[in-house]
C-alpha cells in the first residue's frame, strides 16, 4: 500500500496547521495540480508569495538564469540584482509621495522579520520609555515573539506567554479608541492598509487613514504599514502598491 503524503507528512513535519490534506505536484498559471491528477484553481497564491502564478516561463528563465551565474553570497557582500531591486523598491515606494531624498532597503526573508527590524529600530531610535507600540485588534503581523505580541489576536498569544512587553491594540477604525491608547510611551504604530482575517476584510474609513497618519508627527514617531496578503487587494495612499499595474501577465 502506498504512503501518501498527508500520512508522511504526520510521520516527519511539526503540525503547526494540522495535516495538509492535498499534495500539490505542479503549478501553471493560475492553477494546481495535485498526485492524483485533479486540477484546482489557485485563490490562496501561497499566502501572497505567488501573486505571479505558477511556473511563469519569464519568472523560470530569469531564474535559471540567475542559478547559472550566482545563486547566494553572504549579505556581507555586495550583488548587483541586490542593488538593482533595492533601487526599484525605493522608486516604488517614493512614487506619487513628496520625498525627494532616498531611501534605504533592508532586504529580510519574511515579513516577520521585517516587522521585527521595524519594532528594533524602534527601540534603537526611542530607548527605554517611548518603546511601546500599538497596533490593532484582530491583526496580523507574524508568529515570532514580539510580531505575536503586536498581532492583536489574543487567543494566539495564550499558548506562548509570557510574551515580550510594551504592545497594545486598539480597534480598527475606532479613531477615538487609538487616540486614548496614544500616550507619550507609544514609539511606533504598526498597521496594515487592509486587515484581513478568518472573519473577511476591514477596510479603514478615510477618517482612520486621516487621524492614524497624523499620529506619525504628532505622537509616534515611526509609522508602518504592513501587510499580510497581497499588496493588489486593498492599496493604500502613498503606498507602493498604488503604482499602476503593468496589465495581466497570462
Amino acid at each position: 500500500m502506498t504512503t501518501t503524503g498527508p500520512e508522511l507528512w504526520a510521520e516527519r513535519l511539526m503540525g503547526n496547521y494540522g495535516i495538509p490534506p492535498l499534495t500539490f505536484v505542479r503549478g501553471s498559471g493560475t492553477e494546481l495540480f495535485d498526485d492524483a491528477g485533479h486540477r484546482y484553481l489557485d485563490f490562496l497564491c501561497g499566502l501572497a508569495v505567488t501573486g505571479l502564478g505558477h511556473a511563469h516561463p519569464r519568472v523560470a528563465a530569469a531564474v535559471a538564469e540567475q542559478a547559472s551565474t550566482l545563486i547566494h553570497v553572504s549579505n556581507l557582500f555586495v550583488t548587483e540584482p541586490q542593488l538593482e531591486v533595492a533601487e526599484r523598491l525605493d522608486r516604488l515606494v517614493r512614487s506619487g509621495t513628496d520625498q525627494d531624498q532616498p531611501g534605504r532597503v533592508l532586504f529580510q526573508n519574511s515579513g516577520a522579520e521585517a516587522n521585527e527590524a521595524a519594532l528594533k529600530l524602534v527601540r534603537k531610535f526611542h530607548g527605554r520609555g517611548r518603546h511601546g507600540v500599538l497596533s490593532a485588534f484582530r491583526s496580523f503581523h507574524g508568529r515570532t515573539l514580539a510580531t505575536l505580541a503586536a498581532t492583536g489576536q489574543p487567543e494566539k498569544h495564550e499558548p506562548f506567554q509570557p510574551l515580550p512587553e510594551g504592545f497594545r491594540h486598539a480597534a480598527w477604525n475606532d479613531v477615538a479608541a487609538f487616540e486614548a491608547a496614544l500616550d507619550p510611551s507609544v514609539g511606533a504604530i504598526l498597521l496594515e492598509p487592509l486587515q484581513r482575517a478568518r472573519e473577511g476584510s476591514i477596510r479603514p474609513r478615510r477618517a482612520s487613514y486621516e487621524t492614524s497618519g497624523g499620529y506619525a508627527t504628532n505622537g509616534a514617531s515611526c509609522w508602518s504599514w504592513t501587510r499580510s496578503r497581497p499588496a493588489w487587494d486593498g492599496p493604500g495612499p502613498g503606498s507602493a502598491s498604488t503604482t499602476p499595474a503593468s496589465g495581466p501577465m497570462w
